[in-house]
């Protein structure tokens, strides 16, 4: 072999070398944004999603979780809070902040 055939081998190579790495990072890299956009709930919060055909024990354990996730926020921002949770959470109802 001469020393431009090694230089093409070695070339080849390391291009596959270096498409399988971005591959790797590609892959991790989706798998991160699935997770994330998966598990897209609120810090510290228990209580899973509702599905679209939700009982009214499965809203009323949103509800419940919702009081129970938002008890240490201020006044001003319970509300919010708590419109978030029911966002996150898909229960589509104005919060009640009693």
């Amino acid at each position: 072999m001469t020393l431009d055939g090694i230089n093409v081998v070695f070339n080849v190579t390391c291009l596959k070398l270096i498409r399988r790495e971005i591959v790797k990072k590609l892959a991790v890299l989706f798998g991160l944004l699935l997770s994330a956009t998966t598990f897209a709930h609120m810090s510290g919060e228990t209580v899973a999603p509702l599905a679209k055909d939700a009982s009214d024990a499965q809203k009323q354990a949103v509800r419940d979780g919702a009081q129970d996730f938002c008890d240490s926020a201020e006044e001003d921002e319970k509300e919010e809070c708590v419109m978030d949770f029911f966002a996150n959470h898909n229960l589509e109802e104005e919060p009640s902040c009693d």
